[in-house]
């Protein structure tokens, strides 16, 4: 799939030759578009402000995302990508604030991508379940695919450190993307987010990969224990024996806000390819990005980032 990159930036007008999008494993439903497939387009980046806007036409939609290009990049040495999804009904705008990224993108020198979703009866929206569960037929493993290979033409990327993050809906969809586009995403972290029985049953995942999920117990959209009795703790169970986990311990993290409740840390290791898996049960959170200064025991951008910033293949 050819595609070109223009970038308008402050500057002038550059142009680049983008590479295709790769392929995902298939689950039934919506998959990352057939690289054979010659369906050209043309990609408008544009600097704004300290961002850069960027748009392409994939699959009949426009679709667009942001980058966050940080301080310190140079394009000296291969610099690592953090993809952050939105949650259902928000925007790329909205994520770059809530789930906030941008110091630590400057502080660590990572590449901070912030896709927007396309639209589902009205509402935006990540395409991130199985085809049994799943109301849309919007390509979105495609979408990051290409979008992957738009970010990788513009910098000096290490296609060994791509990392996926989210909430909620953008959750899913980073997980989504482990099973769809294992052999391009190193590690991922769900904030809020889920995968339905159906998508463990027939998640397609190769590679071992490590996977964080941050989820409150209270959460009223995504309950901590399902009406079907399946919880947030069988996602991580599930990524512990795809990944060929040995080690299983839980450990009570700090009662930061000093509100007599703080949560339990589940962990899984000696497991494939160095791999791991986290599981963060805050106790009495709801369906939010934790943030210390709200009185969250953790700040949930940092507690994400280091963790995928542990990982390379």
């Amino acid at each position: 799939m050819g595609f070109r990159l223009v970038c308008l930036l402050a500057t002038g007008l550059a142009v680049a030759a983008c590479g295709g999008g790769g392929s995902g494993t298939d689950l039934g439903g919506p998959t990352a578009s057939d690289p054979s497939d010659e369906v050209t387009s043309d990609e408008l980046c544009t600097q704004v402000g300290a961002l850069i806007d960027c748009a392409f036409e994939h699959d009949g939609l426009d679709r667009t995302f942001k980058i966050y290009e940080p301080l310190s990049y140079d394009g000296s040495s291969p610099t690592p990508v953090l993809l952050n999804f939105h949650g259902y009904g928000g925007t790329a705008d909205e994520q770059l604030l809530y789930g906030d990224f941008r110091d630590l993108a400057d502080q660590d020198n990572f590449i901070l991508v912030v896709p927007q979703g396309a639209l589902l009866e009205g509402s935006t929206h990540w395409n991130s379940d199985s085809d049994i569960n799943s109301k849309s037929t919007v390509d979105d493993l495609g979408f990051i695919s290409r979008t992957i290979d738009a970010v990788s033409d513009r910098y000096n990327v290490d296609t060994a450190r791509m990392y996926a993050v989210g909430m909620s809906n953008g959750g899913a969809m980073s997980l989504y993307l482990a099973c769809g586009l294992g052999e391009r995403i190193t590690a991922v972290a769900s904030v809020t987010g889920f995968m339905s029985a159906e998508l463990l049953a027939e998640c397609g995942a190769t590679d071992p990969t490590s996977v964080l999920l941050i989820h409150g117990t209270e959460d009223s959209v995504i309950p901590w224990i399902g009406a079907d009795g399946d919880a947030i703790l069988d996602i991580g169970v599930y990524w512990a024996g795809h990944n060929g986990c040995t080690e299983s311990t839980q450990l009570a993290f700090e009662d930061y806000n000093e509100d007599g409740v703080s949560g339990v840390l589940h962990q899984y290791a000696g497991c494939d390819d160095g791999t791991q898996v986290q599981v963060y049960e805050m106790t009495g959170m709801g369906h939010i990005w934790p943030e210390r200064q709200r009185g969250d025991d953790i700040n949930g951008a940092e507690v994400a980032w280091a963790f995928l910033n542990t990982f390379s293949r």
